[in-house]
C-alpha cells in the first residue's frame, strides 16, 4: 500500500493510506464520470437516510433529497464542480463533491466504513486536486451536519462559526486551513 503524507494544520501531520477492503480488493479515488452519476446519488441518499435525516424536521430532510438527486447533481457537474468517488470492485464507497474548489457541498461514505480512513483518503485527494488546479487556495469549507461535526475537527477543520438552520437543515460552518507556503495542507 502507498502513503500520502500531507498537513492539516502548520506543524500537524497526518498519514493517509489506501483502505484494504480484502487482500485482493482495494479502494480506488477517482473522479466521477456522468454515467456513474446515479451511484453517487444512491450512496449519498443511502447514508444520508441512515445517519443524518433522523436529526432534521421533514422540511430538512425533503431539502435535502431534492439536492440529491440525479437531475441535481447531473446540474452542478455541468456547472464544474469537483466530483471524486472511493470505488472498491465495483461498489461506490465515498463520494465528495467540492464547489468552487473550495467548499465541500456533499461527503458521505459507506457507514460501515466510516472511522477506518476511507473519508481521510477522499478528503487528500480531493485537496491534491483543488491545489493543483487552485495553488492560491487558502482554506476548503463546509457546511458540517451536527453529526459530522467532530469527524470534521479529527480531519482539521475549525468551526468557524455556530449551528445554523436553513430550510430545516442544521449545520456548523467549518474551515480548514490551507498552507500555502509549503503547497501543502
Amino acid at each position: 500500500m502507498g502513503f500520502i503524507w500531507f498537513y492539516i494544520l502548520p506543524g500537524a501531520v497526518y498519514q493517509m493510506r489506501a483502505i484494504t477492503m480484502t487482500e485482493s480488493e482495494h479502494v480506488r479515488i477517482k473522479p466521477v464520470p456522468p454515467a456513474e452519476v446515479a451511484a453517487a446519488a444512491e450512496l449519498v441518499t443511502r447514508v444520508f437516510e441512515q445517519f443524518v435525516a433522523p436529526q432534521f424536521p421533514p422540511e430538512g430532510v425533503s431539502e435535502f433529497l431534492s439536492y440529491a438527486t440525479i437531475a441535481a447533481l447531473e446540474q452542478r457537474m455541468a456547472e464544474g464542480n469537483l466530483f471524486l468517488a472511493a470505488w472498491s470492485g465495483e461498489r461506490m464507497t465515498g463520494f465528495i463533491e467540492v464547489r468552487g474548489l473550495e467548499h465541500i457541498a456533499m461527503f458521505f461514505t459507506e457507514g460501515s466504513l466510516q472511522g477506518q480512513g476511507l473519508g481521510r483518503s477522499l478528503l487528500g485527494r480531493a485537496l491534491e486536486v483543488c491545489l493543483k488546479q487552485k495553488p492560491d487556495l487558502e482554506r476548503l469549507t463546509v457546511n458540517a451536519s451536527p453529526n459530522a461535526v467532530d469527524a470534521y475537527r479529527r480531519l482539521g477543520f475549525k468551526s468557524t462559526g455556530g449551528m445554523q438552520t436553513h430550510n430545516g437543515i442544521s449545520f456548523v460552518p467549518m474551515a480548514l486551513a490551507i498552507n500555502t507556503d509549503s503547497g501543502h495542507t
